[in-house]
C-alpha cells in the first residue's frame, strides 16, 4: 500500500455535481481538498437531462451561486435555451430553467476546479473508508493507495452497488458503460451505514436528422432572457446564439404498445425492488397511474450546439429496445429518428438521511459527511445544494468554526436539508414550491439579498463583489422608502438599476403576505436558537411520549425547532421539552449557544 505524503482536509469522494460543489467550495474556504472521481472524463457530466433549473430547482440554482457555488456560473456559460417557468402565476414560484451544452458543461466546471487553489483532482475509485475510534481517518483507493483525510464526503450518486436494467437485461453499472461502486457499498455497510435501495431511469436520445419539426410546437428561448447567475451580464448573454426547443406528445398507439409489453418492463416485470421518484415516473409507469390519459407531453430538448442528439423529457423508460423503438414511430414527428442510446433505469444503494446532523456530517461516523442522491435525492440542483453545504461544513469542521445550518425561512436548501434529516425518505425526494411554507420569502429574484452575507463570511466570493454588493443592498432600500426615486448605479455592477427596481416592485406588491410569512420565520427563528444540550436525554422528560422520545432520540435534533419539525412530535411535547431543557441548562449552567 502506498500512503500519500498529503494530508487533506477534506476528501470528496465523486466528480458529480454534489461532488464538484463541495470540492470547489471547501478549497475556497481554505481547506485542503482531495477530489476523488473514478474518470476524470466525466466530472460534471449531466447523465441525465441536458438542463439546469425548474420549478423550485431554479430558486435552488440561484442559491448555490449567492453562496458562491458555480453551478450558476457554469450554466451560464454552456447555455442553449432560456425559459421561466411559472411566469403565469405570482413571482414567488417564477423558475428559472436552461438548456445546457452539456460536453460544454463538463469541461467548464472541470477547468474551474483544475484552477481551483488548494484542490487536487485524482482519478481512482475509493473502496474504503478508514476509521480509527469510529472517526474517519482516509480513503483507501483501488490502486492500493491510501488519502489520509480529516473529513470525507460522501457523493457517490447513483454508483452504490448500481445497476442498469433495459427490459429483462440486466448488469452492473452506476451509469450506462460506467462501472458501480460495489467495494465501496460493502464497506459502507459494514462500518455502520443504514442503506437502502432506490431506482431512477433515464429516456432514449435520438438522431435529430430526421425530425419532423412541423408536427411541433415550437418553445424558442425567452427574449428578453434573465441568466441564472447573479453575475453573468444579461446584456452580453443576449448577443450569444440560442437553440429551439420543441414540444410533442404521446397518443393512443403509445399507449397501447406500452400496456401490451408492460410485463417486458424492468419496473413491472420483478426485477427492479427499489423505490423510483413519484414526480418523475417513467412513460410505463404513468399508463398505470394514469390510466384516463392517454396523451402525455414530451420536451424535446438539444444535448448541445455540435450535435443532433435530443433527449426526450419524459420518455423516461426500462422497456426493451425493441418497444424503445416501436413506441419512437407512434410520436408525432418522431416516427423516422433513429435511437442514438437506449432508455435505461440504474437501481442503486443510499443511506438513510435521517441518520445526519442538519451540516449533512454523520451521526454514525463523525467526520463522515454525505451529499446528493446518497441521501435518498433525485436531481443536479438538490445535489449541487447538498454538495456546497457539505463541503462548507466539513472545512469549517476542520478548522473549528461555525458550521453553516440554513432555516427554512433562508432557502430552499434549508427546506431541502431540513426535510431530510427530519423525515427521512421514501421515494427519491425532489424539491418543490409546495415544499416550502416561507416560498414569498424564497424568490429566485432575492436570493442574493437572503444568502450573500453568508457567502463573505465563510470567504466563498470575491472580495471585488462586497463593495457592490452593499450598494446594491443600500439601493433596494432606498427604493423601498421611496418609490420611484431615481437608482444611483455607482460602483453597482453586476447588479442594475433594473434588478433594484424589479425587486422593490415585488416586495411591495405582496408586502402584506411578505410580512406575514416574515413573522412566522421569525418564531422558527425564535425555536430554532433554542440549541438541545448534548448530554440532554429526552426519556428523562415526564410526560413526554414514548413515540416522541424514541424519535428524537433516533433524529438527534440539535435545536428546538428541528424537533419540532419531526414527524409524531406534538406541540404539547415541544413545550415539555422547552421547560426542560432550560432546566437541564440551568443545573449544568450550559449556555444557549
Amino acid at each position: 500500500m502506498f500512503t500519500c505524503d498529503e494530508v487533506y482536509d477534506v476528501a470528496v469522494i465523486g466528480g458529480g455535481h454534489a461532488g464538484c460543489e463541495a470540492a470547489l467550495i471547501a478549497a475556497k474556504t481554505g481547506a485542503k481538498t482531495l477530489l476523488l472521481t473514478q474518470s476524470l472524463d466525466t466530472i460534471a457530466q449531466m447523465s441525465c437531462n441536458p438542463s439546469i433549473g425548474g420549478i423550485a430547482k431554479g430558486q435552488i440554482v440561484r442559491e448555490i451561486d449567492a453562496l458562491g457555488g458555480a453551478m450558476g456560473k457554469v450554466t451560464d456559460a454552456s447555455a442553449l435555451h432560456y425559459h421561466m417557468l411559472n411566469t403565469g402565476k405570482g413571482p414567488a414560484v417564477h423558475s428559472p430553467r436552461v438548456q445546457c451544452d452539456k460536453k460544454t458543461y463538463q469541461f467548464t466546471f472541470k477547468h474551474l476546479l483544475e484552477l481551483q487553489p488548494g484542490l487536487d483532482i485524482m482519478q481512482d475509485e475509493a473502496v474504503q473508508l478508514t476509521t480509527d475510534d469510529n472517526k474517519i481517518t482516509g480513503v483507501l483507493t483501488l490502486r492500493d493507495t491510501f488519502y489520509r483525510a480529516k473529513t470525507v464526503i460522501l457523493t457517490t450518486g447513483t454508483f452504490l452497488a448500481g445497476t442498469i436494467h433495459i427490459g429483462t437485461v440486466n448488469y452492473p453499472g452506476g451509469r450506462y458503460n460506467d462501472m458501480p461502486s460495489n467495494l465501496l457499498a460493502k464497506n459502507l455497510k459494514e462500518i455502520g451505514l443504514h442503506t437502502l435501495r432506490f431506482k431512477t431511469g433515464t429516456p432514449m436520445r435520438i438522431n435529430a436528422r430526421q425530425m419532423d419539426v412541423s408536427k411541433f410546437r415550437l418553445q424558442p428561448s425567452d427574449n428578453p432572457l434573465q441568466p441564472i447567475s447573479h453575475f453573468t451580464d444579461a446584456r452580453e448573454q443576449s448577443k450569444r446564439k440560442f437553440l429551439q426547443c420543441y414540444i410533442t406528445r404521446t397518443n393512443l398507439e403509445t399507449d397501447k404498445i406500452l400496456r401490451a409489453n408492460a410485463h417486458r418492463s424492468a419496473m413491472y416485470s420483478g426485477s427492479i425492488h427499489g423505490m423510483g421518484p413519484r414526480y418523475c415516473p417513467s412513460v410505463e409507469d404513468k399508463i398505470k397511474k394514469f390510466p384516463e390519459i392517454t396523451s402525455h407531453p414530451l420536451f424535446l430538448e438539444p444535448e448541445g450546439f455540435n450535435t443532433e442528439e435530443y433527449y426526450i423529457q419524459g420518455f423516461s423508460t426500462s422497456m426493451p429496445e425493441d418497444v424503445q423503438r416501436a413506441l419512437l414511430k407512434t410520436v408525432p414527428g418522431l416516427e423516422n429518428t433513429p435511437i442514438t442510446r437506449a432508455g435505461y433505469a440504474v437501481e442503486y444503494d443510499f443511506s438513510d438521511p435521517k441518520d445526519l446532523y442538519p451540516t449533512l456530517e454523520s451521526k454514525l461516523i463523525p467526520g463522515l459527511f454525505c451529499a446528493g442522491q446518497i441521501n435518498g435525492t433525485t436531481g443536479y440542483e438538490e445535489a449541487g445544494g447538498q454538495g456546497l453545504v457539505a463541503g462548507i461544513n466539513a472545512s469549517m469542521k476542520v478548522q473549528g468554526k461555525e458550521p453553516l445550518i440554513l432555516r427554512r425561512d433562508e432557502a430552499y436548501i434549508g427546506v431541502l436539508i431540513d426535510d431530510l434529516v427530519n423525515k427521512g425518505v421514501n421515494e427519491p425526494y425532489r424539491m418543490f414550491t409546495s415544499r416550502a411554507e416561507y416560498r414569498i420569502l424564497l424568490r429566485n429574484d432575492n436570493a442574493d439579498l437572503r444568502l450573500m452575507p453568508y457567502a463573505f463570511k465563510y470567504g466563498t466570493i470575491e472580495e471585488k463583489y462586497r463593495r457592490p454588493f452593499e450598494r446594491y443592498q443600500e439601493e433596494v432600500q432606498k427604493q423601498l422608502r421611496h418609490p420611484g426615486c431615481p437608482v444611483d448605479d455607482t460602483d453597482l455592477y453586476p447588479w442594475t438599476p433594473e434588478k433594484v427596481l424589479t425587486h422593490a416592485d415585488i416586495h411591495q406588491k405582496y408586502a402584506g403576505y411578505y410580512e406575514r410569512n416574515k413573522k412566522d420565520a421569525e418564531k422558527l427563528a425564535q425555536a430554532d436558537s433554542i440549541k438541545i444540550p448534548a448530554g440532554f436525554d429526552p426519556s428523562s422528560v415526564r410526560g413526554l411520549l414514548f413515540e416522541s422520545s424514541q424519535k428524537l432520540k433516533s433524529v438527534k435534533p440539535l435545536t428546538l425547532g428541528q424537533a419540532s419539525r419531526i414527524p409524531g412530535v406534538t406541540p404539547a411535547d415541544i413545550q415539555l421539552l422547552a421547560v426542560h431543557i432550560e432546566r437541564y441548562r440551568r443545573l449544568h449552567r450550559e449556555p444557549n449557544n
